[in-house]
């Protein structure tokens, strides 16, 4: 454990002693705290030690006089120390954050460099001068003469008959002060940004001011006229248009930002700083009362409308809040202040608050949940004695996230308020009331603003839900909270299920002006975005109902433009994330209220035709609509929420396909049948659908499997019986990626089979097994003969005898059957020593058979059963599988087991933020696991059904933390590897620390290439065959193999780098035979100190060769061992050299009857585009035999 003894006042040491513990991959101890205030002890203990050195040393050592006091231990420090001891699981959790505070805590000079640039604006804000007299807003000459553009755009906003109205400039009576996060010294990021607020005189208003958006505009007058005379002032140096940017702030076109980069301070201080100056009306500006939530404040004249009676009065809580936020800022920043100024713990508690919130990406856009509510959130608590100022910042931390995620702001009566109820005035609207108008009520310290007003009831609820999970981590031992809270990144697009993408204008358009309602036009006037956020989530809410968890917008800040440009036209485009509910998703009905019910009428109206009445089995009539048959693929069923989510569109919006995208399982075509194979060229007892796909055809191997299972069991003739049967291929854990069809048969005597499926057998104990390994695996090829024998009179099924097992054909498939017996694992373990002792000892064939007869059945029973719970696991392995191959990143390389249960890791952890109901963004979550995850310091366990205890998970991370060394660059262990922890799925070689770099480098690039694709508004989503296909860059050479030696894998093929397109091949090859896996192997086992060798086992007709670095081809001394493609040095005697050509001339060889070529990339390509039409034929010309 990590002691922690006090020594000095502020000076603390740290002893490790050898009893280290794990947990989860960081060390987990337990904290011991020691303070004694007694002098007298102290000092016995430092007489103690001295003594003790000066013992071992044989050295006088100095010491300070006897009666000398200690400092006593600070506040501070007892504080901490309990914190470690009743707070923490562990000290390192606590070491964890006190360091990342440290590393992201921003240094004094950026501090220094910020306030010496408010120091300069405050000098240039007094010497400025009013303007004379007050300027038509459409004659303003200074304007007119400058190069600057207005930021604010009447036009954009719909606002055609605006009434005229007067500016004047009134210089600041108020200093220009700090807001935000450098005032709270919560500084974060990589581009610091200081916001400075510039109050706007009172004067500058007149009473009407507050209607129609005047408000807005003179506040972006005022903003140009300090740019325009910034560009003038002696304070600010060689400041130019170059340096001045507009910007929205939060994505709200109402509210212009200026951005300034103040290079004339220091050039690379301010590469890193933006200035973000805002313009904000005093409080004293308008009454505040006249903002409250049920006032109307917009006309709807200003939009060329005539108005009417039902436009007339509307509430606009939007508008209102949005100027509340101006005129409440500076109140509310006092109040910021003098709850987080000299407040340390405060400050760095909220610094872990964004961390945890930027990490999600949840706080981004105009309905995110801001860093500024989770300020005034901890303001509130601390006035309501939830938090206290002596807290830590871990403390504050928690707090939050605990009071977050028991809140109910959203409901009636729930919300909360700073403003203390003895400051509440006259006017000053109540709880109840801001509920009936806004979602989310959290009231500011005036009582008058909602700061909560922009925020999304769905954005609040996932954020409440997240916060719940981080509590969840933080209260679970046996988990290492902190990196899952703080250093996991979580893009937002990896929590969503399904995308819908609206990018057209006119549907936009279309939209808004025939389904918003008034209210909303009024409310967010030109905010095309917010408008269709709600009329989109209402209907969609409405439709889908328990299906859906969550409609959260995938929002990206705008970005900046140029001072003297006209402003950048708002987001017209939405974007939302579905988040599916697991329990309800894939439900195939929609049940009604019954057809005499008064909402019969309703529901028939809102459904249209796709409303049936329909009788059930217990009695009831009702309405309903059904959406899928129970008998559809779990690929159709994942779907069903696109299907109701595209009617629901086209019914009400009246859209057609065209005008909106839909990402929902684009890349699940990868596993599907491909549409080149007609199924009725297969046996018609076996029919198959031709929009089958692997998922579906698993269950039916699943199923023949079964049924061969109860035969086998049957056979009572056995001299010993059949106690235990389980499938060990990919197919029984529904993992295999390509699709497997019922067209194995015999052709003459010879069984011809794409796939073989194989599975163990366990046979009831006898003594009578013979004690040598020859002789037990001849009994067991006696039992293999038996067994056919008896399969064959009994059940007809033919069958075929090997050494290794028992091959047995049965409805189209082929399923190889292997005696287990644990005797056979003890012999391949029995070697005798040098001095004759008889010890038993693993080998990598006792390991390898071990694995295969008994721990592999029980990993896929196990990934079976994860399959059960959880349906989209399946389909995101075979995604995973298909994309790591058309990368030519073979089993050989990466075995597929590691795919499997990286993927189950992920299914199973308790910290995940949402259920994985979508194979392609469970898919998306695996890529961002290869691309984000420290492999040196990761394990991943799966702990299938609580096998392990916590004592032995403690020991495992133990182990692998202390002896790192040992264990292979990927690190995965189950419940079922018994003593052969680590070292059973992965080795050092497979996957390497090479291939391990390769995969993280692919996975990234596919990351970003996704990334770009979900928030572009030119596609909707990225193309498979951009995904699932390989570079041809980074390859010495190229082998192209023949066509007809490489059988078609029946998925959809997206083509080849190397070659083009060519004809399938569909010829079944011999059972339990892969040539190209064969030869790679041989090539492996051969020159693998020469070259890496890739390919592609989903059909892949080349093999990609990357020569081994230039030193391994270096001249060297002659050993008998390594002249492997080497020859004579034409230079040194004695003397040989690797030389590539003789290499190439082996390879060769060693695929004489399986190349066409061995070439480098573009000659290999260009030759295969220049084939003749007869050489293709060479390959092709031989008769398919046909299945029947």
């Amino acid at each position: 454990m990590v002691k922690v003894k006090k020594v000095t006042g502020e000076k603390l040491t740290l002893k490790k002693s050898n009893k280290l513990k794990k947990q989860n991959g960081a060390l987990k101890s337990e904290a011991v705290v020691e303070v004694d205030n007694s002098s007298v002890k102290m000092q016995a203990k430092k007489r103690k030690l001295a003594t003790s050195d000066q013992e071992s040393t044989g050295k006088k050592i100095k010491t300070k006089v006897k009666n000398e006091k200690l400092k006593a231990p600070t506040v501070e420090e007892i504080n901490e120390l309990k914190d470690t001891r009743n707070l923490f699981h562990s000290n390192l959790f606590r070491l964890q954050v006190k360091e990342m505070l440290t590393e992201i805590k921003i240094k004094d000079k950026y501090q220094t460099f910020a306030n010496k640039w408010l120091e300069n604006f405050k000098q240039f804000a007094k010497d400025l001068v009013s303007m004379p007299e007050k300027q038509n807003c459409d004659e303003m000459l200074w304007l007119q003469r400058s190069i600057l553009k207005f930021p604010f755009s009447s036009t954009e906003l719909g606002i055609e008959k605006q009434k005229k109205f007067y500016f004047q400039f009134i210089k600041p009576n108020v200093e220009p002060y700090f807001i935000g996060s450098f005032a709270t010294r919560s500084w974060l990021g990589s581009k610091l940004v200081a916001d400075v607020c510039v109050q706007m005189p009172a004067e500058c208003f007149q009473r009407e001011n507050c209607l129609n958006f005047v408000y807005e505009q003179k506040r972006a007058y005022y903003l140009t006229y300090l740019v325009n005379q910034m560009l003038k002032s002696k304070y600010f140096g060689n400041l130019n248009v170059n340096h001045l940017k507009y910007n929205y702030y939060s994505n709200n076109p109402h509210k212009s930002v200026l951005e300034i980069t103040p290079t004339y301070l220091d050039e690379k201080l301010a590469s890193k700083v933006i200035i973000r100056v805002f313009v904000a009306g005093a409080e004293t500006s308008f009454k505040l009362s006249r903002f409250v939530p049920w006032t109307n404040n917009v006309q709807s004249k200003i939009f060329g409308e005539i108005e009417s009676e039902a436009s007339v009065g509307l509430a606009t809580p939007g508008y209102n809040a949005n100027v509340l936020f101006d005129l409440t800022m500076q109140r509310n920043q006092q109040l910021l202040n003098e709850i987080f100024t000299e407040r340390l713990n405060f400050q760095d508690g909220l610094i872990l608050l964004k961390v945890w919130i930027q990490q999600r990406q949840l706080n981004t856009g105009f309905s995110g949940f801001s860093t500024h509510i989770l300020a005034m959130f901890i303001v509130y608590l601390f006035k309501h004695s939830k938090l206290h100022a002596n807290m830590s910042s871990y403390q504050v931390a928690r707090t939050v996230w605990n009071q977050l995620a028991h809140s109910n702001w959203d409901e009636d009566n729930k919300g909360i308020s700073i403003c203390p109820p003895e400051n509440k005035t006259v006017n000053q609207p109540s709880l109840e009331q801001f509920h009936t108008y806004y979602d989310v009520v959290f009231v500011d310290a005036t009582g008058f603003y909602n700061i909560c007003a922009n925020l999304s009831l769905e954005m609040y609820k996932h954020v409440r839900s997240e916060a719940k999970l981080a509590v969840d981590m933080l209260n679970d031992m046996r988990l290492n909270s902190f990196h899952f809270i703080f250093m996991t990144k979580s893009p937002i697009y990896t929590q969503f299920d399904h995308i819908l993408k609206i990018n057209n204008d006119d549907t936009v358009q279309q939209i808004l002006e025939m389904h918003a309602p008034p209210q909303l036009k009024l409310n967010y006037t030109g905010n095309s975005y917010v408008q269709l956020l709600k009329v989109i989530t209402s209907l969609l809410r409405k439709g889908l109902g328990k299906r859906v968890k969550s409609f959260l917008p995938l929002e990206q800040l705008t970005q900046g433009w140029e001072v003297d440009e006209k402003p950048q036209p708002t987001p017209k485009h939405l974007h939302l994330g579905i988040i599916l509910d697991p329990d309800h998703a894939f439900e195939v009905l929609d049940k009604g209220p019954e057809t005499i019910a008064e909402e019969a009428e309703e529901f028939r109206k809102f459904w249209g035709d796709e409303a049936k009445l329909r009788r059930f089995q217990d009695g009831t009539i009702t309405e309903s609509v059904v959406w899928a048959s129970t008998s559809d693929t779990q690929l159709k069923k994942r779907l069903i929420v696109q299907t109701i989510v595209k009617y629901l569109l086209q019914y009400h919006f009246q859209l057609e396909e065209k005008d909106f995208g839909y990402i929902a399982g684009e890349l699940d075509i990868v596993y599907k049948l491909t549409s080149a194979f007609k199924t009725d060229k297969v046996n018609e007892r076996y029919r198959v659908e031709q929009d089958t796909d692997a998922e579906a055809l698993s269950l039916r191997v699943i199923r023949v499997f079964n049924d061969l299972a109860r035969k086998l069991q049957g056979l009572n003739e056995l001299p010993l019986e059949i106690v235990y049967i389980a499938g060990t291929s990919p197919v029984f854990r529904y993992c295999e990626s390509v699709p497997i069809l019922p067209q194995a048969r015999y052709i003459g005597d010879k069984l011809f089979a794409q796939h073989m499926q194989c599975g163990v057998i366990q046979l009831s104990s006898s003594g009578k097994w013979p004690s040598e390994l020859t002789a037990l695996r001849a009994a067991k090829v006696a039992f293999y003969i038996e067994i056919a024998r008896l399969l064959q009179e009994k059940h007809k099924l033919r069958t075929e005898v090997t050494y290794d097992g028992i091959l047995i054909l049965k409805e189209g498939y082929c399923f190889k059957i292997e005696i287990a017996h644990p005797k056979e694992i003890a012999l391949l373990k029995k070697e005798i020593n040098e001095r004759g002792i008889t010890q038993y000892t693993d080998s990598e064939s006792s390991v390898a058979l071990e694995k295969r007869h008994y721990i592999l059945p029980k990993v896929t029973g196990a990934l079976h059963a994860l399959y059960q719970s959880h349906p989209t696991f399946g389909a995101t392995v075979m995604i995973a599988k298909r994309w790591l191959h058309s990368q030519l990143i073979d089993d050989g390389l990466w075995p597929e087991e590691c795919t499997e249960l990286l993927i189950a890791s992920q299914f199973t952890r308790t910290n995940s933020p949402q259920v994985i109901t979508s194979a392609q963004m469970g898919f998306i979550r695996y890529l961002h696991l290869l691309a984000h995850t420290d492999w040196n310091a990761e394990l991943f366990l799966l702990n299938f059904n609580n096998a392990l205890d916590e004592n032995k998970i403690s020991e495992i991370e133990y182990q692998f933390h202390a002896t790192r060394e040992k264990f292979p660059s990927l690190c995965i262990i189950t419940a079922y590897d018994q003593k052969h922890y680590g070292y059973l799925w992965s080795t050092s070689t497979k996957p390497n620390a090479n291939v391990l770099a390769r995969v993280t480098i692919l996975a990234r690039q596919a990351l970003a290439i996704i990334e770009s694709s979900l928030l572009s508004i030119d596609e909707i989503f990225i193309k498979p065959s951009k995904l699932f296909t390989a570079s041809n860059q980074g390859y010495n050479l190229i082998i192209q193999l023949k066509p007809d030696m490489v059988p078609n894998t029946m998925a959809t093929d997206f083509g080849s780098p190397f070659t083009a397109m060519g004809k399938p091949n569909w010829r079944l090859p011999l059972a339990d035979t892969n040539f190209v896996k064969a030869a790679v192997q041989k090539l492996r086992e051969g020159y693998s100190d020469f070259a890496a060798f890739f390919y592609n086992p989903n059909g892949g007709k080349e093999i990609g060769i990357v020569w081994k670095p230039d030193s391994v081809f270096e001249e060297r001394e002659f050993k008998i061992n390594e002249v492997n493609g080497c020859a004579l040095s034409d230079t040194l005697a004695n003397k040989i050299q690797c030389k590539k050509e003789i290499l190439v001339e082996d390879f060769k060889f060693i695929l004489k009857d399986f190349s066409i070529r061995i070439d480098s990339a573009q000659e290999v390509f260009k030759a295969s585009r220049i084939t003749t039409v007869v050489e293709k034929e060479r390959y092709f010309k031989k008769e398919v035999p046909e299945s029947k």
